[in-house]
């Protein structure tokens, strides 16, 4: 079975708002995460894993968004690994929500509201399956 694809200009778009997204957090996470653990009240772990896990999340957003043509399985897989995180981040914000401070909360709130909007917009371009041909 093939995963259809819809509007793959508007596809390569998002792919494209995930790589700058997951890439910035992801470089300036590894890159500053002892003034990031400081700055949102989160364990230096914390940071290191959310830095770690954005940035992959990036590189495989890249490697879609460069495919010739980009293969709908892949893209599923995408979607579903963010709506995991997203699900993941709803944990890590109860879990670490009275020791961060207010930029950590606003910090972890918006982890769940872009990596969710992501693979909500990223699902929206997965079509039905196709017999392979």
């Amino acid at each position: 079975m093939r995963i259809a694809l819809n509007d793959i200009p508007g596809l390569r778009k998002v792919l494209w708002a995930d790589v700058f997204l997951g890439g910035a957090t992801g470089i300036a996470g590894l890159a500053l995460y002892g003034w990031w653990s400081r700055f949102l009240g989160l364990p230096v772990k914390l940071v290191l894993v959310v830095a770690a896990v954005t940035g992959l999340y990036a590189l495989f957003a890249l490697s879609l968004v460069i495919m010739k043509p980009i293969q709908g399985r892949k893209v599923r897989w995408l979607v579903v690994a963010n709506w995991v995180w997203t699900v993941v981040s709803v944990g890590l914000l109860l879990y670490y929500f009275s020791g961060a401070t207010v930029f950590g909360k606003a910090f972890l709130v918006l982890q769940i509201v872009v990596v969710g909007g992501l693979a909500w917009l990223e699902g929206r371009h997965l079509g039905k399956n196709t017999a392979d041909v």
